[in-house]
């Protein structure tokens, strides 16, 4: 498990390190433009690029996690260290290409390491409670960073915060280097990148069950995807509230995270009972959305925790339903797709709470957020035509070239 403590530290460190940007940026541009429309769909620039995500699946599945993950790692620190000089040039544009290079790093360097990489470093019958000490990790790098990250911008500004998320990709990427070497699956010689992604298109369309989780999850991401910008945004215009203690709220919804991703595997993850907790969680999540409606800072803060709370519970239940239910071979191809649809409705969900985000009231400015957590609920929930057959027994997938490939073990 050594290397696995190693990777889940170094992204951490990249975790720790993107609250700093997560606070930043949104805090540069509404001081370099005035913008808060632009300071929200800074959000939208970082995970725009997830729409293509599908055509990185292939050649995620061809090369060497680790070698990718790193590479991941070097790009998206270049691009955040790119961001001050070109907000000091007043180069905004440039300023939004970075933000979707990084972007596009990031599917690659979060697939890779994800789905690749922890499966690959982790005892099969350790790989649930594994799942869950990285999430919670992870969760709690992002309570540390934002209480830094405000108090960073408030003493030097936000230009030498973006230097410190920078440099912590860099820390992340000389430390994967360490890993050990992954076995990768056998591909096809000759395969193209189409054929490769009718492949993983054909696995996943014949999911229900996959089909079902993409469809709650993007849902609930169409409102709360952009939640935290937009939390910052009325904090800073509407509340007054300085750099320090928005950065306290936000690492307060990033401890209630931790906790809902460390007592997840607490429950028994039965075939049954692992469908169910992801809707548990996901109700948690839809009810902290209901408290954002009521116009209090306080109230609001506290419901934002509750929500983190949820999502902490659906990100691992939903990292390990698909850990164990998507074949390897299949990884790269078949999560991307997943992204596309989960992490592109975050862009959307800076669209739409960018037009909120003026209005007055809480009750308007989060009424998307609650909407559409209440409504993944009941799509997560509604009934199903017909009870999906385990991975484990279904049929082999014809693939396009005739060859059969086998589903997942255990």
């Amino acid at each position: 498990m050594r290397p696995f403590w190693l990777l889940t530290g170094a992204t951490a460190l990249s975790m720790a390190g993107n609250t700093f940007l997560y606070l930043a940026v949104p805090w540069a541009l509404i001081q370099a433009t005035g913008s808060t429309l632009l300071a929200v769909l800074s959000m939208a620039a970082q995970t725009a690029p997830y729409l293509a995500a599908p055509f990185l699946g292939p050649f995620i599945d061809r090369h060497d996690n680790r070698r990718l993950f790193i590479a991941g790692e070097l790009v998206q620190g270049v691009c955040v260290a790119l961001i001050p000089p070109l907000l000091a040039i007043g180069q905004i544009a440039l300023v939004f290409t970075s933000l979707c290079v990084m972007g596009l790093a990031k599917v690659v360097s979060d697939v890779a390491g994800d789905y690749g990489l922890i499966p690959a470093l982790v005892p099969p019958e350790r790989l649930e409670q594994a799942i869950s000490h990285f999430n919670s990790v992870q969760l709690v790098a992002r309570f540390a960073g934002p209480a830094l990250a405000g108090l960073t911008i408030a003493a030097a500004g936000p230009g030498p915060a973006l230097e410190i998320d920078a440099a912590t990709f860099l820390v992340t990427a000389v430390t994967a280097f360490f890993l050990p070497k992954v076995a990768r699956q056998a591909r096809k010689a000759g395969a193209s990148v189409g054929t490769l992604l009718r492949e993983g298109i054909a696995y996943f369309r014949s999911r229900p069950d996959l089909l079902r989780l993409t469809g709650a999850v993007a849902l609930y991401n169409l409102g709360a995807g952009a939640l935290e910008p937009t939390l910052l945004t009325v904090g800073t215009g509407r509340w007054h509230w300085s750099s320090a203690a928005l950065g306290m709220a936000v690492s307060c919804g990033a401890v209630a995270a931790a906790l809902g991703a460390w007592v997840s595997p607490m429950v028994p993850a039965g075939e049954g009972r692992r469908r169910l907790r992801v809707g548990v969680w996901l109700g948690v999540a839809a009810l902290g959305s209901l408290g954002l409606l009521v116009d209090e800072p306080l109230a609001v803060v506290a419901s934002f925790c509750l929500l983190c709370f949820g999502e902490g519970g659906v990100n691992t239940t939903t990292m390990s339903y698909r850990q164990h239910e998507i074949p390897a071979e299949f990884s790269g191809r078949v999560n991307t797709l997943i992204r596309m649809f989960v992490t592109g409705a975050v862009p959307v969900s800076s669209l739409l709470l960018g037009l909120t985000v003026g209005l007055s009231g809480s009750f308007f400015v989060f009424l998307p957020v609650t909407a559409t957590a209440v409504l993944a609920v009941a799509l997560w929930f509604a009934p199903m035509r017909s009870r999906r057959t385990p991975a484990r027994q279904n049929a082999p997938l014809v693939t396009a070239n005739g060859d059969r490939s086998p589903t997942r073990n255990g």
